[in-house]
């Protein structure tokens, strides 16, 4: 996995942790003035912990935002470079062939040489794509096909659960959340191994 591509996937994930936050917020402050009196006082230091970890996940998510654009046009600036060096190289090439005059096969052959050594390049190129994109496309599909299915069974099991939490005793409510945490986890272990195979195979 490229760095640009697992920074892509931080922010993806710290998207989806402030979407959560943000909901959680929203039902908490909703739910607040139901409280008794002795719960509320906890209820409101709970919520405002919950603000300032958002505020600090929000301002993390922006420095690394910030840091992969540094990356980004750090990895322009070395692209430029070696284009601009590419620019010298074929007028030094060019102006080679120049300086043969007459001797059009030393410049014949310098052409062909090159020509060959491009071509070698391409195939090369090509072979090596080929074989990775037929295997990574295998094992995407092989690992996608999976995931769906660990995903498919945990996402029954969290509604099943999710069903039973209006009638649950704080027994059963505690078994729910803890299942629906592993649910969660389970969830963001398949969603992060569908993204790998996907990113290998592109």
């Amino acid at each position: 996995m490229t760095n640009q591509s697992f920074a892509h996937d931080v922010v993806a994930w710290a998207k989806q942790r402030l979407d959560e936050i943000d909901a959680m917020i929203a039902q908490a402050e909703k739910s607040a003035d139901e409280l008794k009196e002795s719960a509320r006082t906890e209820a409101d230091q709970a919520l405002s912990r919950l603000r300032v970890s958002r505020a600090k996940l929000e301002g993390q998510l922006e420095d690394l935002r910030t840091q992969a654009e540094a990356a980004k046009s750090s990895a322009s600036q070395a692209q430029q470079a070696l284009e601009d060096e590419w620019v010298e190289a074929e007028s030094a090439f060019q102006a080679f062939l120049t300086s043969t005059g007459e001797q059009t096969e030393i410049a014949r052959n310098a052409i062909a040489a090159r020509a060959e050594a491009q071509r070698k390049s391409w195939e090369s190129a090509l072979n090596d794509l080929h074989a990775q994109v037929t295997t990574a496309v295998e094992k995407a599909g092989e690992e996608f096909d999976a995931a769906i299915g660990r995903l498919s069974t945990e996402a029954e099991k969290a509604k099943a659960k999710i069903g039973q939490a209006s009638s649950a005793g704080d027994e059963t409510w505690q078994a729910i959340k803890t299942g629906l945490s592993e649910a969660k986890a389970v969830h963001e272990k398949t969603i992060k191994k569908i993204a790998e195979a996907l990113s290998k195979a592109f």
